[in-house]
This record gives C-alpha cells, structure tokens and sequence, in this order.
C-alpha cells in the first residue's frame, strides 16, 4: 500500500507491505514541515495501526534538530525583494514545485513576476492542478539558441547578418527549428519574455535561473543585483566546484549573493524519533544516513536497531 508524504518533489510516498510472515513500513523521503505535513502525520497513523514488525526508515537529517518552512523563505525573501530595486535571480531545484509556489508568491508580494524556463513551464502545463501557478500565471523565459533569433537586433541566419526588421519577416518556421519539439508550444505564448524584457525591466521579475543557465547574464547584462540561492549547500567536491563557478559569475555581473534559503524534504531528528517510537516496529533498519548512532537513543524503547549490512541486506 502507497501512502502520501510530504517531501520536496510531489508524488512522494511511503509503503506499507503485509505478507503472511511479516509488516513492513518502508518511510522514503520524508517531512513534517512542507505544504502537505498533514499526508505524513495520516501515514504514521497507518503505520501504527498495522503493529508493523520492520521499519526501514530514512535518516537524512537524523542529527538536525531545526527546520527552515516554505513560510520562513517567503518571509524573508519578500522583506530582501521589496528593498531591491534591481535584477533579482533565484535558484531553486527545477522539480521543487513547492519552493517554486513560494517564489510564486514571493513575487506577488513585491510586485513582480515569477520567470520560469522551459523545462518548469512543461511541468507545470503537465500538473494543471489548483495546487500550483498556472501558465498565465508567470513569465517563461525563452532563451536564444544557435540561430539567435529571438529576442536579438541582429541575428546571423543562412550566412547573413539579419537586423531585427529582417528577422521579424522570416518563416516562423525557421524560428522553431532552432527548439525542441517540446519546446516549441509556448514559443507563441503571450507571456514569454526574453532576455531583453529582462535587461529593460529588472525590477519587474524574480528570474529562476539555475547553475547552466547562467551563461544568460551575458545577454541580460544586470548593472547590479541579488541572487538568491535555495537550494541544499554543497556536500561534495563536485557541487563545491560548481558553487565555486557560481560566485564568479556573480562577482562579474555585481550580484550580491544570499544563502540559507533551503527548506529541507526531511524531517529532523526529534521529529524522526518520535514518529519511530508512535509507530512501535519490532526492528528498525537505519537508512539513507551517515549518522546511525543518533538512532541509539532508541535503544530504551524495545526496538531493535538493525545497521543494514550486504549480510542484512542480501541474506
């Protein structure tokens, strides 16, 4: 049995499986402090209920007592945004539907325009639920390609220097095979933008802009600005050369970067406790963490702690 969770992608659940031999409750990813806490506290009470005998339960942030809310990020984001007058650039994960509604509103309260790629404006035409931003909704922001030819003065095109007069009679056809099939609906949307919209008017957009795409600065070109960075911190050599790769772009273009804007998909570690102990399994396997002894404090609660091994695991 699937049971809803409340994690930073949509679709999350958890399990609950009951065979002749044994229950087991199977937690994935997991959290108490997002939009939908409710749907995780409604499968602690399913899982309590079926007397589960192993819980393999995940310990992301079992050494973490605090949260940070959707809510603490709109807070402070709109108080940051409403003080700026200039270019504001966010990133966020392009699946965290969420982070995305807060920035949703976080640009209705400053009086600007949430600017979304293709890819989340695909998401989101995919969804049409009442749970997120529609299309019309926010601004999609279309970049240029190899032929440049939207949003430029001149673009080269079949060996010429086109200037924009000239662009603006060619086949619009020639303007679509420079995208993704996919892409190629929202092209003609009214509330695409492009990086002149962006350049003209930087106060009127909060621009999602993730690490591969900020090559579109070059274009935009900001004078000044912030960039709000609201994702996880760097945890591996890769992700720290990124994030050193980051803070030079924003050193060139002048913009003032601002951390600590991260809502966490897992719970705490007093949060991942008690729900252990509501749920009472006989044997609990510790997962998808690197710190297995703060499940020690179980020990007093008649749950055995099973490290999961090759053995554990594979026998």
């Amino acid at each position: 049995m699937f049971a809803p969770v409340d994690h930073s992608l949509p679709g999350a659940s958890a399990q609950i499986i009951e065979t002749s031999e044994e229950t087991i409750v199977y937690t994935g990813d997991l959290r108490f402090h997002g939009r939908r806490g409710k749907d995780t506290k409604k499968f602690v009470k399913k899982a309590k209920k079926v007397s589960p005998t192993t819980m393999i339960c995940e310990g992301t942030r079992i050494d973490q007592n605090e949260n940070i809310t959707e809510a603490d990020i709109e807070k402070r984001a709109t108080k940051i945004i409403s003080d700026s007058k200039d270019l504001v650039v966010v990133d966020y994960p392009i699946r965290d539907l969420d982070r995305l509604l807060t920035f949703y509103n976080v640009a209705k309260n400053t009086d600007r325009t949430l600017t979304v790629n293709l890819k989340q404006a695909y998401i989101l035409n995919q969804l049409q639920t009442g749970d997120y931003p529609s299309l019309d909704d926010v601004a999609i922001y279309v970049p240029r390609k190899n032929w440049g030819l939207i949003g430029d003065s001149y673009a080269c095109f079949d060996g010429k220097w086109l200037p924009a007069s000239e662009i603006e009679k060619l086949d619009p056809y020639y303007i679509e095979r420079d995208y993704e099939r996919w892409e190629r609906k929202f092209l003609k949307l009214e509330n695409t933008i492009t990086y002149k919209d962006l350049r003209e008017e930087p106060n009127q957009y909060i621009f999602r802009c993730d690490f591969f795409e900020l090559k579109e600065l070059i274009d935009i070109k900001p004078e000044k600005g912030i960039y709000i960075r609201s994702m996880t911190e760097p945890f591996d050599e890769e992700m720290l050369i990124d994030y050193k790769k980051v803070k030079n772009w924003l050193k060139h273009f002048n913009l003032t970067l601002i951390k600590g804007m991260h809502a966490s998909g897992h719970a705490s570690g007093p949060e991942i406790i008690e729900m252990i102990r509501e749920i009472e399994p006989e044997k609990l396997h510790p997962i998808h963490t690197e710190k297995k002894e703060n499940f020690k404090v179980l020990k007093d609660d008649k749950i055995k702690i099973i490290n999961p091994t090759k053995e554990t695991l594979f026998k």
